[in-house]
């Protein structure tokens, strides 16, 4: 018999919350409750939206009937179990909604694991325009809600503004000191310092593609801590043609891979700028494209699958294990017992063993010529875009 059921929160989550629950045998959807009132009395998907107190009533009146919380923040949701708590019926069954979407997700994710057919047909031309038309919503992120002394990430930021110590954990085993680490993708300052605890250093260089952004953001921040810093520029597909073959010793990637415009050509690109014996680590949450519903920049899925290192999305696959098992050590760390989607990670080392050539894997006349109409495509919104350039024309007369 199917569990009866009112989903709270018509928002975006609350909608896609709803695709899973109509998949699934257990549930059968009354309806959405929403605490917002220009809502209730209207639509999604073909069912009522209706007031909390409505649904109260529902539920005096139906002791079987259970609330789904249809949210995603999980503040949000802690103040909704607190309301249910207070207002609703002692008897209401109360279901997080992102332990039903974990749950579907893992079973999804394991299937594509299972059945996924391994090619790679990048449309970077494609991908390039996607990544610019989406590139200033990972701006606005940045601003409000780790610059932003209100924003939520805030705390996270002032840590690593004042961190001087390189806390990697898995490269501080291993370091002499004075290496060269590079952090790509590392945000708004990198939360790895380059002091190791003994007093020896590590020339940690922080690179992102967003970094002409962050630098001026980090420019107007007044709080004392790393007032020189300087992020340096980088695009992950053509970080070779910026360092060059075996510049550093180690190279980070947290959180940065699923967000590029071909992420195989990203790690081939990273481990030729590495040096014999290097390693490069990798952390991720698990097929974060997934987990994000493929907005944004989230665009790739980093996974594993029977301990291979897989990056897929809806229309490639590539087993980066298998592919780059001549050239580099390869161990994927990932816990199949931890069933919270939110929690769950995958880290990958990766161990250059020899140098080799990136016309091995590419070709570079290609390359250049997708590169050329990719800066052409650029250049061409720029235009398209600019007010100072519309400006200037206001004020003469053609």
């Amino acid at each position: 018999m199917k569990q009866t059921c009112i989903v709270w929160g018509a928002g975006h989550y609350g909608h896609a919350l709803m695709e899973t629950l109509n998949g699934e045998d257990e549930y059968e959807i009354l309806a959405y409750c929403d605490r917002d009132r220009q809502l209730v009395g209207k639509k999604v998907g073909g069912y009522d939206i209706i007031s909390v107190e409505a649904a109260i009533e529902r539920c005096l009146v139906d002791e079987n009937l259970a609330i789904i919380i249809g949210i995603f923040d999980y503040r949000i949701i802690e103040e909704i179990q607190k309301d249910i708590k207070d207002r609703f019926p002692k008897h209401t069954r109360v279901v997080v909604g992102h332990s039903i979407q974990d749950r579907a997700e893992n079973d999804m994710l394991r299937a594509c694991a299972r059945n996924r057919t391994f090619q790679w047909h990048v449309d970077v031309e494609k991908y390039f325009l996607e990544w610019m038309d989406n590139l200033m919503s990972e701006v606005e992120y940045w601003v409000k809600e780790v610059a932003n002394v209100r924003g939520r990430r805030h705390v996270y930021n002032r840590n690593c503004r004042r961190n001087h110590t390189f806390t990697h954990p898995a490269i501080a085993q291993r370091i002499r000191g004075g290496e060269t680490v590079l952090d790509i993708g590392c945000g708004l300052v990198s939360r790895f310092g380059d002091q190791l605890e003994d007093g020896r250093t590590v020339k940690l260089i922080p690179v992102d593609a967003l970094a002409h952004f962050y630098n001026i953001m980090n420019g107007r921040i007044r709080d004392g801590f790393k007032e020189n810093y300087s992020c340096r520029f980088g695009l992950f597909e053509f970080i070779g043609n910026i360092f060059g073959c075996g510049f550093a010793d180690y190279i980070i990637i947290d959180n940065a891979l699923d967000h590029c415009i071909d992420p195989w050509k990203s790690l081939v690109e990273c481990l030729y700028v590495l040096k014999n014996g290097g390693y490069m680590y990798l952390n991720h949450r698990r097929a974060e494209a997934v987990y994000e519903a493929w907005t944004g920049l989230h665009k790739w899925n980093i996974d594993c699958h029977k301990g291979d290192f897989i990056i897929w999305n809806k229309e490639n696959a590539k087993n980066v294990t298998e592919e780059l098992k001549n050239y580099a050590d390869i161990k994927v760390t990932f816990d199949e017992a931890v069933l919270d989607r939110e929690k769950q990670n995958i880290g990958v080392s990766i161990r250059k063993k020899r140098d080799f050539s990136i016309a091995d894997f590419f070709d570079i006349d290609k390359e250049s010529a997708v590169l050329m109409r990719c800066m052409d495509k650029m250049m061409e919104r720029w235009a398209a875009d600019s007010k100072d350039f519309f400006s200037m024309l206001e004020q003469v007369e053609m």
